[in-house]
């Protein structure tokens, strides 16, 4: 919860903002309520209630406790250009208007990038050494597009005189190979390491207690790794983006509406949750394994009430087989609706019609945006000029989550210090980092999408 407080100050060149405690409130913990669905309610971070109610870094959040939560004073500080170059803005200060504000000439960064890019020596004769071969050329697509985003962000920071020396390290999907690099000298004189990709091999790598120092950004997955001393997951994880939807649901699904869950036996636990918050919905299994029979879907569809359908699933056949079941249920007296707690990149296929996700309002929590699909942003049309090609999501996160992890860098090399600094917006991301009870930080930013025929939608959830 915060006051805001404007101050002008006039022929200066920045904007800053302060948060000073000034008072503190009580809370009483109610059903479902996480620190992180509080946190969301007063507009603070869950390192702001934790500070407030140590006891809670190593208990459980219990219902009808009374917790407190802290409330600030947001001096924000407006300094307005000389008349000359008088410009007026709304927006939060970002990143690289810090850092031009305090550069140095000399500023110079060592960056290390640790990808998968060569494959071992396969035994053709072995299906799990073929198996694995194929997961290695789709793990070096990856890595290739995310590095062609890395160089693309450096290649931006020139702009603002700041010379990267970049070292490339080839770790062949092989911890062993990992473990050799750690000890390279250019990588222990690091400002900061993009990588490992592969979560198993950058928990191992993140414990080496003499890299400790060093920030190491572990930049795709979504999947939870231990956020310790030192490490910096980009990408929001799973269970932030399942909680933030869960809330969103909670908050905009009306009980008496027709309420349906499909959910695989692989999502139980968030089908528990779903029903607990919907008591009269009805609860679908497949029938087999990726399947809903046409004839049970349409009898439980109905045409007097509004039909939400929340699908739990990463199975293929079972999310796209639902998908067209309902766009031919949908009549002018039939309004049906889909929702889902997570989306994977499963929704992805090419063979998921755009248009039927915009039929069914298909809503959901993201860790970027695509906004447009049949337009050009500013950003594609520099890469198309510069590399000759349409820029992917991995080549576009490399760009977003290098320039934010640099400019902090640049900024404070302490990145604890930088959490102070509101979300930032980028290409298709955005980060706000929060710091975990373990040390380290986590990107807690999410966005909340939804399809309307050809585009999409971001809704504005408090």
């Amino acid at each position: 919860m915060r006051k805001v407080f404007l101050i002008l100050l006039f022929i200066t060149q920045t904007i800053f903002s302060q948060n000073i405690l000034s008072d503190t409130i009580s809370h009483e913990v109610e059903r479902r309520e996480t620190l992180f669905s509080i946190s969301q309610k007063y507009n603070i971070n869950v390192n702001d209630i934790l500070e407030l109610n140590p006891e809670l870094r190593n208990s459980r959040l219990r219902r009808k406790s009374t917790i407190l939560i802290p409330v600030f004073d947001t001096i924000q500080v407006i300094e307005i250009l000389e008349k000359d170059s008088l410009q007026i803005s709304s927006s939060i200060l970002s990143l690289d208007s810090i850092y031009a504000k305090k550069r140095n000439k000399s500023d110079q960064l060592n960056v290390s990038v640790l990808l998968p890019f060569r494959s071992s020596t396969v035994n053709f004769d072995s299906i799990k050494e073929v198996e694995s071969l194929f997961e290695d050329r789709n793990l070096y697509t990856i890595s290739l597009d995310f590095y062609s985003g890395i160089l693309y962000a450096l290649d931006d920071l020139k702009k603002l005189d700041v010379t990267v020396n970049l070292n490339l390290f080839d770790t062949n999907n092989s911890l062993n190979q990992i473990l050799e690099i750690a000890n390279n000298k250019d990588l222990i004189n690091s400002d900061v390491i993009l990588g490992p990709l592969i979560p198993r091999n950058f928990e191992t790598f993140s414990n080496l207690k003499f890299l400790e120092s060093i920030p190491k950004v572990f930049p795709l997955s979504t999947i939870p790794i231990k956020i310790i001393k030192g490490v910096i997951q980009t990408v929001t994880p799973k269970k932030l983006l399942r909680e933030r939807m869960l809330e969103y649901l909670d908050r905009n699904l009306d009980r008496e509406e027709n309420i349906v869950i499909i959910a695989d036996s692989l999502n139980d636990i968030i089908n528990n949750r779903l029903s607990k918050i919907f008591p009269n919905s009805i609860d679908i299994k497949p029938e087999f394994e990726g399947y809903i029979l046409p004839e049970l879907l349409d009898s439980l569809l109905v045409d007097s009430l509004p039909n939400k359908v929340i699908v739990e699933s990463e199975i293929f056949t079972l999310i796209s087989s639902v998908i067209s079941q309902l766009n031919s249920q949908i009549t002018s007296e039939r309004d049906v609706r889909l929702y889902t707690t997570y989306r994977g990149n499963q929704y992805d296929d090419p063979s998921i019609n755009i248009k039927d996700l915009g039929n069914l309002g298909f809503t959901y929590t993201s860790i970027s945006k695509k906004i447009n699909y049949d337009s050009i942003s500013e950003f594609e049309s520099n890469y198309l000029n510069l590399f000759g090609s349409l820029p992917n999501k991995d080549i576009i996160r490399g760009y977003d989550v290098t320039k934010d992890i640099l400019l902090r860098v640049l900024i404070d090399n302490n990145l604890n210090r930088t959490v102070k600094y509101d979300e930032q917006s980028y290409t298709e991301s955005k980060f706000l980092y929060e710091k975990d009870s373990l040390g380290g930080l986590f990107n807690s930013s999410i966005f909340i999408l939804k399809h309307k025929e050809y585009e999409i939608e971001e809704i504005i959830f408090q």
